[in-house]
């Protein structure tokens, strides 16, 4: 049943002993610690139990993490000054195709102005292309052909170098290292950044997933989130599991871990992700539901790969934790952000994040400044091809230190 977001006995027991330990948190790492891996949450018991305020502080910086997968970017790394380095578009992580030359930018980071390039990794077209033809020109949930090519990991996440270990990517995938085994952690980051979190990603066909306007306004508002459950022998089709989301309606600045969270199981539409209402997909006259599978095909795995079943996990964890707690934060963070420069990110809304980990080290490094605006609205409905299924549950990796 974890599947639609109701906690386990085990969970239960340790949420039980860390909410005795360290009191009432934001909604945001209430909502990690809902669906985080069990072994990371027993670990967190534990460092809680040595040092509440250690966890006590990890609580207070947990939105940092959404707000840099949804990309919001207003102050998330006031001091980095980012070394960008020419990069290939790839297709399934080969099939180069040309960027633009570079241009120069001054930047004022630090006392002295400091030349650096501008960003050379660029959206591909070749790689958009590719996955939509892949996708068959249409929506991978609905079949509609009104489509965008979505990234799973946010672009604007992918195309800068950061040189500061400190900065906000770093600071991300730290954070993530606090509620998922090590190991996970380090496979969904090679499948991004195989040259290392300093140097910038790669533009890949396999984080690259076809969608309706309106399906993919909805995701990346948190409205619904799609579990990878297998991938034949041959890489040649993948199912996912649709399971749609549903806000808690009760969340405030401070909120009991033993809040039990909405029950998405049977829901046939989203509650929460906007202030007009619920929101709905169609596969013909029929309303797509939680549990239902999707079969997604290729006919040459090479060249137009599948979507990546570990980004499509990393997916899996964030989405929902959006899903519970809301795309927009739900109360005042009371930095004195000015709310005037945020990023305007293009295409897609679904991005970045910084990095904080006390369950591998016991060292907490000082977070940067972070923004909070999170995403723009969407538009309407859709159609596709599916099967029904129960919400199978997730198998939970060993964490090791």
């Amino acid at each position: 049943m974890e599947d639609f977001n109701l906690p386990s006995l085990e969970r239960i027991a340790l949420l039980e002993r860390l909410q005795e330990t360290i009191g009432d948190v934001p909604p945001y790492f209430w909502a990690a610690c809902q669906v985080c891996d069990l072994k990371a949450l027993e670990k967190l018991v534990e460092v809680a139990c040595i040092s509440p305020a250690i966890v006590h502080a990890l609580a207070g910086q947990t939105y940092t993490m959404i707000y840099y997968w949804t990309q919001s970017t207003k102050g998330l790394s006031p001091n980095a000054t980012p070394k960008i380095t020419p990069k290939k578009l790839l297709g399934s992580g080969s099939s180069p195709t040309g960027s633009p030359p570079a241009k120069r930018q001054k930047t004022t980071d630090s006392p002295g102005s400091i030349e650096a390039s501008l960003p050379l990794l660029r959206r591909s077209q070749v790689a958009a292309d590719l996955a939509r033809e892949r996708d068959g020109g249409c929506c991978v949930l609905t079949s509609t052909s009104v489509t965008d090519v979505a990234h799973i990991y946010p672009f604007c996440r992918l195309k800068d170098s950061e040189e500061n270990i400190f900065g906000a990517r770093h600071t991300f995938w730290i954070h993530l290292k606090n509620f998922w085994p090590k190991e996970k952690v380090t496979a969904w980051e090679a499948e991004l950044f195989p040259k290392g979190l300093s140097e910038s990603g790669d533009e890949r066909v396999d984080n690259l997933i076809t969608l309706s306007k309106v399906a993919h306004g909805q995701w990346n508002r948190g409205a619904f989130a799609l579990k990878p459950i297998s991938v034949c022998n041959n890489n040649t089709t993948l199912k996912v599991q649709f399971f749609w989301q549903k806000k808690q309606n009760d969340t405030r600045a401070a909120m009991s871990l033993l809040t039990t969270p909405l029950s998405t199981e049977d829901l046939d539409c989203n509650e929460g992700a906007f202030d007009y209402g619920d929101t709905i997909l169609h596969y013909h006259e029929t309303r797509i539901k939680s549990g239902q599978i999707f079969e997604l095909k290729t006919d040459d795995p090479i060249k137009k790969p599948l979507p990546s079943f570990k980004l499509l996990e990393l997916q899996w964890f964030l989405m929902r934790v959006i899903g519970m707690a809301g795309a927009a934060f739900p109360y005042k963070v009371g930095w004195g952000d000015d709310e005037d420069d945020e990023e305007e990110v293009p295409y897609l809304r679904l991005d970045e994040v910084g990095d904080i980990s006390f369950t591998s080290d016991l060292d907490l490094p000082s977070s940067p400044e972070f923004l909070r605006k999170a995403n723009r609205l969407p538009r309407e409905g859709s159609k596709h091809h599916m099967e029904e299924a129960e919400g199978d549950r997730q198998s939970r990796s060993n964490y090791t230190i």
